[in-house]
């Protein structure tokens, strides 16, 4: 069966050629149609606010330009101010990288849809935390992974390129390795990656396949971006200052912090 993306797209995605232009309509197309998918399950997820950068040769999981195109889903940008006021940035311009965000990406040797929670998103990083101090969502994190399977890959690196430092969702249902995995995760330094990373010849990938498999995805990782995401309603983050004020207790005295 044909492939939505030719092999010549793969590898001139973000160029000039007459190949980069079909490969950026096309990208364009299945990111609207898969915004369609999420309007329709009612996410609370939304294009780049600016409208110059719904689709662009940018990725939050790297700086500068990107060999390929990008997009993002991500919360409103009212919620993104909130968030940027409380994070000590009142008054400055709201950025994607400090939130949380579902990216589609094209580059010349992927596709990968995943959610990206940045070192900048220390925010929401430390939602996380707080909220996993506790057994019963440790619990429900574990219960969100074994729903969505055990081919997302996990890790906590930058950059745009798979890293071997990563694990399966398999993988970390095997005895105690979530609890272990997580425990490792330092807000404001690692980067938490959770997605789905498709070779230009993965089968799923075919013209009549791939919004229905790209959807599947969004739809598991939207279960743990939901998890994760701070806000009023799901807010963790006395839990994370009483875990940092424990850890300094652990200090020995005159230890520099």
């Amino acid at each position: 069966m044909q492939s939505y993306f030719a092999q010549a797209e793969y590898e001139q995605a973000g160029g000039l050629s007459s190949a980069a232009q079909l490969a950026r309509d096309k990208f364009i197309e299945l990111h609207r149609a898969l915004y369609r998918r999420i309007r329709e399950n009612n996410y609370d997820l939304h294009p780049h606010w600016d409208r110059s950068q719904v689709i662009a040769q940018r990725s939050v999981a790297a700086p500068g330009t990107l060999n390929g195109l990008g997009g993002v889903f991500l919360c409103p940008q009212d919620h993104a101010r909130q968030v940027e006021r409380l994070m000590g940035r009142d008054g400055a311009q709201v950025e994607a990288l400090r939130h949380p965000v579902i990216e589609l990406r094209l580059t010349p040797t992927q596709l990968t849809l995943e959610l990206i929670v940045a070192p900048d998103a220390w925010w929401d990083q430390q939602n996380l935390i707080g909220k996993l101090s506790l057994d019963r969502h440790m619990i429900t994190l574990r219960r969100i992974i074994e729903i969505i399977g055990g081919d997302y890959t996990f890790g906590f690196w930058g950059g745009v390129e798979l890293s071997d430092m990563h694990v399966t969702s398999g993988q970390l249902m095997r005895g105690t390795l979530l609890n272990e995995w997580m425990s490792t995760f330092a807000d404001g330094q690692d980067w938490l990656r959770i997605g789905k990373w498709y070779a230009p010849d993965d089968e799923a990938l075919t013209v009549e396949g791939i919004l229905g498999e790209l959807h599947q995805r969004m739809i598991g990782l939207y279960k743990v971006y939901a998890f994760l995401l701070w806000s009023s309603n799901n807010n963790f983050r006395t839990f994370y200052e009483a875990l940092h004020q424990s850890d300094l207790g652990d200090q020995p005295s005159g230890a520099y912090v």
